[in-house]
Parts: structure tokens; C-alpha cells; sequence
């Protein structure tokens, strides 16, 4: 997917190229329109890739600890059962807030909330096991 809409954004781009070289003024600010859309997906892909990698990094650091993991009752799809979840969920916060400069901690919040299907806090306490980690020199 990843290939096909960079292959998307070079093609898109060069069409920019093409209208900007045209002398027509409309042509030049359709051609200028037209280039921000490929730069903003680049940006989005790089930024997306980089944010999966650097998870992937704590979930190796994260597997590497001696720090309990939480356990989930799953259900087929991959969620938790919600009674499980929430009380591996419970737990995590509570160990949070004994330390809440831990990013294993943080990601395993994180992976409690992709459980119970809350992907927006999900993103957000990942987001923050990452900052933690840059801060830690972990990342």
C-alpha cells in the first residue's frame, strides 16, 4: 500500500512539475496546488513508518524486561473480553501512576486500550511511551 501511494505522489508530482512550466497563471497555481498533495503524503507515510518502528523498538524492549505483562482473555477478533481487559487496564493505570515516567508502562496502557477498541488513547499513550523512551535514551 505503502508503494502504491508513494508510485501515486510521484506521478502526482510531476504533473505539478508539468503544470507549473506551463506560462498560463492558472496552470501555474493548479501546478502548485497539485505539488502539496504529494508532499503531504510523503510526510504522512514517513511519519506513520516512524511511529510503527519506534513501537516495534519498545515492544522488543517491552518483551526483553522482566516487567508482568498484563493478561487478556481475547476474543476471535483480537479484543479483549471486556471484563479482562478492563481489569488489565485498571492495573497498568495503577502501576502508571506509581511511575508515570516508565514507557514500558506507558505501552502496555497503549496496548490496553487497542484491546478494549479505544485506538484514539490507544495512539495517544503510544505517542507519549515514545516521548518517555526518547527522554529515557531508550529509542
Amino acid at each position: 500500500m505503502v508503494f502504491f501511494t508513494l508510485l501515486y505522489a510521484f506521478l502526482l508530482f510531476e504533473r505539478g512539475i508539468v503544470l507549473i512550466s506551463d506560462p498560463q497563471p492558472v496552470a501555474i497555481a493548479l501546478g502548485l496546488a497539485i505539488l502539496f498533495f504529494p508532499i503531504t503524503a510523503v510526510a504522512a507515510i514517513f511519519f506513520e513508518v516512524r511511529f510503527g518502528i519506534r513501537l516495534s523498538k519498545i515492544s522488543k524492549l517491552v518483551q526483553e524486561s522482566n516487567i508482568q505483562l498484563p493478561e487478556y482473555e481475547l476474543k476471535a477478533s483480537g479484543r479483549a473480553e471486556y471484563t479482562s481487559g478492563k481489569a488489565a487496564f485498571e492495573d497498568v493505570q495503577n502501576r502508571i501512576q506509581k511511575d508515570e515516567e516508565n514507557y514500558l508502562l506507558w505501552f502496555l496502557l497503549a496496548d490496553a486500550y487497542d484491546k478494549l477498541g479505544d485506538r484514539k488513547r490507544a495512539r495517544a499513550a503510544a505517542r507519549k511511551s515514545i516521548s518517555l523512551a526518547k527522554q529515557a535514551k531508550a529509542l
